[in-house]
């Protein structure tokens, strides 16, 4: 008998053990029925906007003038050479003036003759003892002696060729002893204390360029320091190969570090588009109907925003409407939540 008590006491605390024991687990389990999800969020902000488009351009000089003579001739003398400062006024080339002398001189000449008949023989003709048409015959004549004068003079004085602006010789194109026609280029002059960059920007984008808008350019051959300028030409007209349009951006070289020709990359500013709130694409997820939305953070749970969605850019997709600054979102790990899942941002 007191045996059997013995072992009742103990079934009897046996069974309040085993019922404590299954109440603790039964407290403990909701805690651990939903596990934090990790993932990473995107936080809205004024770093996440449209980036500046850039683009690959080429420096152009911001004058060119091409150098000729104005007579047939001979080249004589050349006394500059490429890449070399001149000055307004300076002497570049010579050509050979032997002819030319020999015309001036002649015409000279036939000009003392003219002037002695006209002198000699007006007061015969004021006398009447010269037919008037005779006089008016050494008078067109005395014209034209002098007409030849200023036009062999003329003639001498182009076989010289001088700069008509201070700048840079870019090219020269003749040699002594060369035979130059007139018109024909020799030198090109260019001025480069200020440049333009030539950059070819895609028809979709053209209509987001303004004059005045501000561009950044570098040029990694010079240790791709940057410059500033400003876009102040935009072409009308497209290149029907590439359906590029020509943007002409300035900007000043007072030391001339830019070289005409140089490759650079411009990168042209737009405050509209920058401010301008854009999330990945891969973030936006398409209901049942439709809709866009994506998941945001908040308070340690998953809450769904909808959005109004703009044009794709480089970068991602551009929100239009539904997203605020301060928000955070769900970049990564959006595959396994819901509304309402416990998370844990990584970074």
């Amino acid at each position: 008998m007191k045996q059997m008590k013995q072992l009742l006491v103990v079934l009897l605390v046996g069974a309040i053990l085993i019922t404590g024991c299954n109440s603790g687990t039964q407290k403990k389990q909701p805690e651990n029925q939903q596990e934090a999800v990790k993932v990473k969020v995107l936080e809205i902000g004024t770093n996440n906007g449209i980036n500046n488009p850039s683009y690959i351009a080429t420096i152009k000089e911001s004058v060119l003038v091409p150098l000729s003579f104005l007579t047939p001739g001979t080249v004589e003398k050349v006394l500059v050479d490429e890449g070399q400062n001149v000055s307004k006024g300076q002497l570049l080339a010579v050509m050979n003036s032997e002819n030319y002398q020999n015309a001036y001189q002649m015409a000279l000449s036939k000009e003392n003759q003219a002037k002695d008949a006209f002198t000699r023989l007006e007061p015969v003709y004021k006398n009447g003892s010269l037919p008037e048409v005779k006089f008016v015959e050494i008078q067109t004549g005395l014209q034209m002696a002098k007409s030849a004068v200023l036009i062999s003079k003329k003639n001498l004085d182009d076989t010289k060729l001088y700069a008509p602006t201070n700048g840079i010789i870019g090219r020269r194109m003749l040699e002594p002893g060369m035979s130059i026609l007139p018109g024909s280029p020799v030198f090109q002059l260019v001025k480069i204390e200020t440049v333009n960059v030539n950059v070819p920007v895609p028809e979709n984008e053209i209509a987001n360029m303004k004059k005045g808008q501000k561009a950044q350019i570098r040029v990694s051959a010079i240790g791709d320091h940057p410059f500033e300028g400003e876009v102040k030409e935009i072409g009308v007209l497209s290149n029907p190969l590439s359906h590029t349009y020509m943007v002409k951006v300035g900007l000043n070289n007072p030391e001339g570090v830019l070289k005409p020709g140089m490759v650079c990359e411009a990168t042209i500013s737009n405050p509209m588009m920058t401010k301008r709130i854009v999330v990945p694409l891969s973030a936006i997820q398409t209901g049942a109907n439709g809709e866009k939305f994506v998941f945001v953070a908040t308070s340690g749970k998953v809450a769904k925003r909808a959005i109004e969605t703009g044009p794709l850019v480089n970068n991602g997709v551009v929100i239009n409407n539904g997203l605020s600054s301060g928000d955070l979102i769900i970049t990564e790990g959006y595959q396994k939540i819901n509304v309402n899942t416990p998370i844990q941002i990584v970074r």
